[in-house]
């Protein structure tokens, strides 16, 4: 049976993957929801800030892929998204260790919003996006320009994963919802690796010697002070080893293993020389 399927944040990192590969496996309309559409068959204008966006965007859907958006006051307008849709299975993209967060921290604030008022949904836990490292926004001319890495990890692992590999939980999770109703997925690579791994092995890929460089937490957060507050939380549990935790949930759901950190350096070396 056919499926319709709304995809928040379709033109972001684990978005666009879900999209493609929902169209790709065929069976369902896919709706990728952005707020800047592009001019193709599968896109619907979505706006988190303009709820005018919402009614066509969700009407008559069976399952959203909801990708957490990182403002203030996502609780709010996750509950009211929620409620626009009474009847979708809601696959919410969070994040790893947000089970450890204070009851009223935010992240678990807007996991509340789904499991709270959802009918039926599905939790993702993901680690830290492996797609950061290609990134212009991120670490993409850090590397490229710069030759460092500069995060204020300490040291601490990161299970880092690819987005096409969270994607294809998320896909499963969306096919199958009576499998995946009322679970979540902490999604990881297949090891842990520092900062000072990865840069090493861009070196060792591109032939150019890359250095990571720890600068203090202080120096690394943002001046506003409710974003600084979601990524000091976040740090804290990089350092307590939280997202080193290494799980099997892309080889148990989709059947096959992560990508790990080399496949992916060796895979894009050529867009950081």
């Amino acid at each position: 049976m056919s499926r319709t399927v709304l995809v928040t944040g379709a033109r972001g990192k684990t978005g666009r993957e879900v999209v493609s590969q929902l169209v790709g496996r065929g069976g369902a309309e896919v709706r990728g929801g952005s707020s800047r559409p592009p001019q193709a068959p599968t896109t619907v204008r979505f706006d988190w800030h303009d709820p005018s966006t919402w009614p066509a965007a969700v009407d008559g859907v069976d399952a959203i892929y909801l990708a957490r958006p990182d403002v203030q006051d996502a609780p709010g307008l996750v509950e009211r998204l929620v409620a626009a849709a009474p009847d979708a299975h809601v696959v919410l993209l969070s994040e790893q260790g947000a089970e450890r967060v204070a009851p009223d921290g935010w992240v678990r604030q807007v996991e509340d919003a789904v499991t709270g008022n959802a009918r039926r949904w599905t939790i993702l836990r993901p680690s830290w996006f492996q797609q950061v490292l290609t990134d212009p926004r991120y670490f993409l001319e850090a590397i490229r320009q710069g030759r460092t890495i500069s995060l204020p990890t300490d040291g601490a692992p990161i299970a880092w994963v690819d987005t096409r590999d969270i994607a294809a939980v998320a896909v499963q999770a969306i096919a199958d919802p009576a499998s995946h109703h009322g679970l979540a997925h902490t999604i990881t690579g297949p090891q842990a690796v520092t900062t000072s791994r990865i840069a090493a092995e861009i070196s060792a890929a591109t032939g150019i010697e890359v250095t990571a460089h720890v600068p203090a937490l202080s120096q690394a957060l943002p001046d506003d002070p409710w974003l600084a507050g979601v990524l000091e939380e976040m740090f804290g549990r990089v350092h307590d080893g939280t997202f080193a935790d290494v799980t099997d949930t892309v080889e148990r759901v989709t059947g096959r293993t992560p990508r790990t950190i080399e496949a992916f350096v060796a895979e894009h070396a050529a867009l950081w020389r």
